[in-house]
């Protein structure tokens, strides 16, 4: 049942044989002892919550006891009659209705008239068909509508100069670096989070049968149990860039912008396997770097309040620790904007990184009136 025509149903149904219906569903795909609880008091509050619960209990109960296939054909409206249509009186115990009795030929012997549909199901429960299908109905689209829902949903975010330690429910761990944005979903059968800027790293808690995504711009990176370090800026040296390195453990990159370019191509892969100290790079575009060699050591530099740039533009460098502290520096000449910068600083030190700029570079520092400082070339 599609997610509209459950809503659509769901409108026309009982409100308390809806949430009747929710309680069961959810029972049986096993409920923590707070919930448990809940529905303990969900169905003590009413009688009517009493009686709805246990008229699709036992309406489930009954359709279960049914063979599968007399469920389904007895749940299938007949060619011009209604499934919640009456059915015609019968005589002698046959379905034909008394007209084509009489018009039967008497030359042979009279057969033993096949058993009803109503003969299917236990004594007394022939007229509630209709009602018994819309529970069994009901009960499926609503099962159906809850596995595909997240059982945990939340929002992340860090601000300029914050770092954030997240711990989730599955016993995974996140620590997202200064401006950065994230959504996590976890479902009954798997896991994702969706970046949408900045970075952070993953310590993923091993579940096989949940599989762990990160979608991050053209990349996805899936693991089942490991540490890992996704970046994805919109803006800076790298805008558009996915960066993936693995501290521990194994991740597969994918391009998840491969159905929308040629797939031909060796020369840039649609998916890798990364492990323990290896690294990739996915383009905007969706195109993998070679996989290259790391020190696992130096993933995610930012949790030991560092920095690292290489041959990255100043104005990118000066950039990038904006995201952490203002720097005050300011520059307005492109070629200054344009020299290029390598090495590591401290994140909470912008003082000390614009101090070291006129011994690695050919420029100077001049004092503004606003308390400012300007980076201008070195005469």
């Amino acid at each position: 049942m599609a997610s509209r025509e459950l809503e659509a149903f769901v409108r026309d149904q009982d409100p308390v044989d809806v949430a009747a219906t929710d309680w069961h569903t959810r029972r049986e795909q096993g409920l923590s002892a707070i919930e448990e609880a809940e529905f303990q008091s969900w169905r003590a509050a009413h009688p009517a919550h009493a009686s709805a619960w246990a008229q699709v209990d036992e309406s489930i109960r009954l359709l279960r006891s049914v063979p599968a296939e007399r469920v389904a054909h007895l749940c299938t409206p007949r060619r011009g009659s209604p499934v919640n249509q009456p059915e015609r009186p019968t005589q002698q115990g046959t379905d034909t209705p008394p007209t084509e009795q009489k018009q039967r030929p008497h030359n042979g012997p009279r057969r033993s008239p096949a058993p009803s549909a109503r003969s299917w199901w236990p004594r007394g429960f022939g007229a509630g068909v209709a009602a018994l299908c819309g529970v069994c109905t009901m009960a499926a689209g609503i099962a159906w509508y809850q596995w595909t829902q997240p059982t945990f949903a939340s929002t992340y975010a860090a601000k300029q100069g914050q770092r954030l330690d997240v711990p989730l429910p599955d016993g995974s761990h996140l620590t997202l670096d200064a401006d950065t944005r994230l959504e996590v979903s976890l479902y009954r059968s798997r896991r994702e989070v969706r970046m949408a800027h900045g970075q952070a790293m993953f310590t993923v808690a091993p579940d096989t049968a949940k599989p762990f995504d990160v979608l991050a711009g053209p990349a996805r990176v899936t693991v089942v149990g490991t540490r890992f370090a996704v970046r994805y800026m919109k803006d800076g040296a790298d805008a558009g860039t996915v960066n993936v390195a693995v501290e521990d453990g194994r991740v597969r990159v994918a391009d998840v912008t491969i159905d929308a370019r040629d797939q031909s191509s060796p020369l840039h892969p649609h998916s890798v396997e990364l492990s323990a100290g290896q690294g990739v790079q996915v383009s905007l575009s969706g195109q993998m770097s070679q996989v290259s060699s790391i020190s696992p050591a130096s993933v995610a530099p930012w949790r030991q309040g560092l920095v690292r740039f290489t041959n990255t533009p100043l104005s990118d460098a000066v950039h990038e620790l904006e995201r952490y502290h203002a720097t005050r520096l300011v520059i307005r000449d492109p070629e200054v904007a344009a020299l290029r910068i390598g090495g590591s600083y401290q994140i909470g030190r912008p003082d000390m990184f614009a101090g070291v700029l006129p011994q690695i570079l050919p420029v100077r520092l001049v004092a503004l009136a606003d308390g400012n400082t300007e980076v201008v070339k070195a005469h």
